[in-house]
C-alpha cells in the first residue's frame, strides 16, 4: 500500500478530530509465551492504519482545523545489542523519509512531552481500555492533569468510523485475503477422506494460505468434525473424523493486514447423508437469501432478522420440535440452534470496527461475513439429525449493486462440493511418499533410538 493512504487516513482523522486538539495511540506491545520467549509479533490495528509502521512506537497527531496535521512520532532510542538479537529497528531518517513523519522523538521524551502537548491541547483523544499497548501507564500517567480537567474522550470511535468503508487499495488486499483463504479451505476438500485427523486439515489449510503471501491466521482455525461442529468456536483439532461425519472448517487469514474469515461444512467420505444434506441446503438457502438483503441502505441488524426468520422456518420444517410452532422458534426456541448473529464486519481485524454498531446503515466500501448456521445437539431426541452442526460463511462486499461475495471460489453448492472432495487424496498420497523415500539413509533420530533399545 502507498505511503499516500497513509497520509491520506492520518488527515481523514483530523477532519474529525477538534480543532486544536491531540489524538495518542499507542502500538501493540509484545506478548511473551513464556520468560523471554514472544510470540509473533501483531501490530494494532489503528496504529497499522494510520502509520503503516510494524514496530513498537507511539503515534500523536496534533490536529489544526479541518485536515491541516502534525504527525509525530516516539522511537525507542538506537540499541545496538538489541538490534543483534531482534534486528534493525526503524530509525528517525526512515520515520521522515519513508513513513512521512513530521517530527520524530526519543521514547524517552514521551513523559515529558506528552504532558506539554496535553496541556495546550482543546481536547486529547486517547483510549484508556488500551492497556497491554505500548508505554500505556506512561501516557496515562502524563495524561493524569489532562484527565482531572475534562479534556479527554476515547479515540477509537472515530478509528472504526474511518475503518469501516474500505479504501479501492484496503478492498484489494480484501479479495487477496479472501480468496486464498477460500482456495485453502478448497484444497483441504480435495484433500479430505474418512478417518483424516482434524489436525491434518488445519495444517493444509495453514500451509496452504501462508505458500500463497498470507502473514499469518487470522484466528485459530476450527476443523471440527462430527458433532463438535456444535461447538461455535471449537479448536481442539485433535481427533479422526469418521466415515460418514461432516467437517466443518472456519478459517481465515491475514494478508497484508487485512483479515479473511470463510467457513465451509462437508463430509469427509465425499457423499452427504439425506439428513445431513437437507439441514445443509436449508443453511444454504438462508445464506442466499441474506445475500440478497445485503444493500446499501440496510442494516446488518436487519440481514440477522431475516436470518432468524428463515432459520425459524426451516428448523420448523425439519420438524426437530413436533410440538413448537414458528412462532416458538423465533420468540427464542431458535437460539438452541442458532446461538449467533448472521455476521460481523471484516477488515484489519476479523470481528472488525465493533463500535459501529450493527444498526448502523450499510454503505458501498463496507465489508462483512455472513455466516447463516445451524447447530443440532447431539441428543437422542433428535434421532438421525443428532450432532448435525452446519455452517456456511462468505467474506462479503456491500457495493451499488448490492453483495459480491469475494469468497466465492470455494464452492457451496452440494453436488459440487462433493465431486471435490477426495479428489486430491491420492495426489497428495503420493507428494508425500515421495518426500520421506527420497534417501535411503535412515534418519538419526531414529537410529539412535534403534540402538539405545537394543
Amino acid at each position: 500500500m502507498h505511503v499516500e493512504e497513509f497520509a491520506a487516513r492520518r488527515q481523514n482523522l483530523a477532519r474529525l478530530m477538534p480543532p486544536g486538539s491531540i489524538a495518542i495511540l499507542p502500538a501493540a506491545s509484545l506478548a511473551y509465551v513464556t520468560g523471554v520467549i514472544p510470540y509473533p509479533y501483531r501490530q494494532d490495528a489503528d496504529f497499522l492504519y494510520l502509520t503503516g509502521i510494524q514496530q513498537q512506537a507511539v503515534a500523536v497527531i496534533q490536529a489544526g482545523g479541518n485536515a491541516d496535521h502534525r504527525f509525530q512520532l516516539f522511537l525507542p532510542a538506537p540499541d545496538l545489542e538489541k538490534e543483534r538479537w531482534d534486528g534493525a529497528w526503524l530509525g528517525r531518517h526512515a520515520a521522515q523519509q519513508v513513513f512521512r513523519v513530521d517530527v520524530v522523538h526519543n521514547i524517552l521524551e514521551l513523559p515529558a512531552r506528552v504532558q506539554q502537548l496535553a496541556s495546550s491541547a482543546s481536547a486529547v483523544l486517547f483510549d484508556f481500555d488500551r492497556h497491554n499497548s505500548y508505554q500505556f501507564q506512561i501516557v496515562r500517567q502524563a495524561l493524569h492533569e489532562a484527565i482531572g480537567k475534562g479534556k479527554t474522550m476515547p479515540l477509537r470511535p472515530h478509528m472504526h468510523r474511518l475503518r469501516w468503508v474500505k479504501s479501492p487499495a484496503e478492498l484489494s488486499l480484501m479479495r487477496s485475503s479472501a480468496s486464498t483463504a477460500a482456495q485453502s479451505v478448497q484444497h483441504c476438500m480435495e484433500a479430505s477422506h474418512a478417518g483424516i485427523q482434524e489436525r491434518v486439515l488445519a495444517a493444509e489449510f495453514e500451509y496452504g494460505v501462508k505458500v500463497a503471501g498470507a502473514s499469518r491466521l487470522a484466528y485459530p482455525t476450527v476443523a471440527a468434525g462430527g458433532p463438535d461442529a456444535c461447538t461455535i468456536h471449537y479448536s481442539r483439532n485433535d481427533k479422526p473424523v469418521g466415515d460418514g461425519q461432516m467437517i466443518l472448517m472456519d478459517a481465515g487469514c491475514e494478508y497484508h493486514g487485512y483479515a479473511s474469515d470463510v467457513t465451509r461444512t462437508w463430509p469427509v467420505n465425499g457423499r452427504y447423508s439425506p439428513e445431513q444434506r437437507r439441514v445443509y441446503n436449508m443453511v444454504l438457502s438462508v445464506r442466499q437469501r441474506c445475500l440478497d438483503a445485503v444493500v446499501p441502505g440496510s442494516t446488518l441488524a436487519k440481514v440477522h432478522a431475516l436470518s432468524v426468520q428463515l432459520l425459524s422456518e426451516g428448523l420448523r420444517d425439519l420438524g426437530l420440535l413436533p410440538t413448537a410452532g414458528l412462532e416458538d422458534f423465533t420468540a427464542g426456541l431458535y437460539r438452541e440452534f442458532y446461538c449467533h448473529s448472521i455476521g460481523h464486519y471484516l477488515g484489519m481485524d476479523v470481528h472488525d470496527t465493533n463500535t459501529v454498531g450493527p444498526h448502523r446503515t450499510l454503505e458501498p466500501g463496507v465489508v462483512m461475513a455472513i455466516e447463516p448456521g445451524v447447530y443440532i445437539p447431539d441428543h437422542p431426541q433428535f434421532g438421525a439429525y443428532a450432532g448435525i452442526g452446519v455452517r456456511i460463511e462468505d467474506d462479503v462486499l456491500v457495493s451499488t449493486s448490492g453483495a459480491q461475495v469475494l469468497s466465492d471460489i470455494v464452492p457451496v453448492d452440494p453436488d459440487e462440493i462433493e465431486a471435490l472432495v477426495g479428489s486430491a487424496v491420492d495426489e497428495d498420497r503420493l507428494r508425500r511418499t515421495e518426500s520421506h523415500s527420497g534417501s535411503d539413509t535412515e534418519p538419526a533420530v531414529a537410529a539412535a533410538s534403534a540402538a539405545s533399545a537394543c
